[in-house]
């Protein structure tokens, strides 16, 4: 069964010290770290799934790819939603998707992304040279 959060239902982090906090309490806990976060010049989504000592099947990871492609794509194509220079990084264990003018944009990209990226049925365990001693990797 997929996992996934609801536009409303994705975590939002508006600083970095409680982005942060909630990195280091999924790493304690041992679950994936996914959340929107705001910054000056917009919204971004990341996750990363090595404090969970996972990453994503290869499969998986170019389902995220694609989807992010197609996400943002049809943003930018809608006039209505409003973009600043969207970027995008994805990786097995590490992903994000940036800038987004307005939160419910990022909150419905984020959305769809999560129910590929929490399904666990898409995680293999993380080889050991990528689990050992995972910081918040975030590009600040």
């Amino acid at each position: 069964m997929s996992q996934g959060y609801d536009p409303s239902d994705v975590p939002l982090y508006e600083s970095h010290e409680v982005r942060d906090e909630q990195y280091y309490a999924a790493e304690a806990e041992g679950r994936p770290f996914f959340a929107v976060e705001r910054y000056e010049e917009g919204y971004a989504i990341t996750y990363d799934l090595l404090p969970a000592g996972h990453e994503l099947t290869p499969a998986a990871t170019e389902s995220v790819a694609d989807l992010l492609t197609e996400e943002v794509e049809a943003v930018v194509a809608d006039a209505d939603r409003p973009t600043t220079e969207v970027s995008k990084g994805v990786s097995a264990s590490l992903g994000s998707v940036s800038a987004f003018r307005r939160e419910a944009t990022a909150r419905e990209v984020a959305s769809a992304l999560s129910r590929v990226v929490l399904d666990r049925s898409n995680w293999v365990e993380a080889a050991p040279d990528d689990s050992a001693g995972a910081a918040y990797r975030h590009n600040d």
